[in-house]
């Protein structure tokens, strides 16, 4: 969607800006995103410089995604050619490109541009100062070719609901048990991470019983619960071995990777219920 927002700044100023393009330069672990406008001033005194800030949110939600700063002032001049670009942007982390995609979920990507407008060197207009919003929609293919180019790894965005009732209840521990596993992760502590993930696991089990499945059974003869049963009772073998001690299980050693399997298996069994 492209159409003109108007800053008005006094009586017959204002200022113009017209969305051109957003862009995108990836780096490690937080990437730069950038939002093309085209300025026009109407009205404003040669000399004055024009300061363009702003917020940039997810439409929808109106969740939060950074504050947006332009890459140099904006000079009026007399004898300037106009529309002028102006560059805003900012910077978004890999789980927020996660949070973007899980809201966008293949559409177009929406957001809503807060600009504000600063003018100084123009004592006559007493400094003034305004602001207006934006609604920008990327387009879904132009969107998805820049998330791209912003790492090779590929995200499946998984959100699994913390109740906010009952903190005693099943879900609830559940859930903070998820939570505890994804900050050991974090921190590198890969067995902690695993301990944690299995003992959400056997929380939602009592919500939530796994279906019954005879394991001499054919697997294509089993239904689509009992396979969902086979897939959790592989996973919480597979994070048996944390903390453990016996025989069996006294030389697993879990790292950063096998713990990152580990839990995002238990969240994405959680997420299904």
């Amino acid at each position: 969607m492209t159409g003109v927002t108007s800053i008005f700044l006094a009586p017959g100023a204002q200022l113009r800006l017209v969305f051109d393009e957003i862009g995108v330069e990836a780096g490690p672990g937080a990437h730069r995103l950038a939002l093309r406008y085209q300025a026009t001033p109407v009205g404003l005194p040669p000399g004055s410089v024009a300061l363009i800030s702003g917020a940039v949110r997810l439409q929808h939600t109106l969740s939060w995604i950074g504050a947006l700063q332009a890459d140099q002032p904006l000079l009026i001049s007399a004898a300037g050619v106009y529309p002028r670009s102006v560059l805003l942007g900012t910077t978004i982390s890999d789980p927020q490109l996660a949070g973007i995609e899980a809201d966008r979920n293949g559409s177009d990507l929406e957001l809503l541009i807060d600009l504000k407008v600063t003018l100084v060197g123009a004592a006559s207009m007493d400094y003034p100062a305004s602001d207006a919003q934006d609604w920008v929609r990327i387009r879904g293919p132009i969107w998805a070719a820049h998330a791209e180019r912003l790492g090779a790894l590929v995200t499946v965005p998984l959100m699994v609901p913390l109740p906010l009732g009952d903190p005693d209840s099943l879900r609830a521990q559940a859930g903070r048990r998820l939570q505890s596993a994804v900050r050991a992760l974090a921190d590198g502590r890969a067995e902690d991470a695993v301990r944690d993930a299995r003992l959400a696991l056997d929380l939602y089990d009592r919500l939530d019983p796994p279906a019954a499945h005879d394991d001499q059974r054919a697997p294509r003869q089993r239904d689509l619960a009992q396979r969902f049963a086979v897939l959790r009772n592989a996973v919480h073998s597979l994070a048996s071995g944390a903390h453990h001690d016996d025989a069996v299980t006294a030389d697993f050693r879990y790292d950063r990777r096998d713990a990152s399997v580990i839990v995002t298996c238990v969240a994405a069994l959680l997420q299904r219920h």
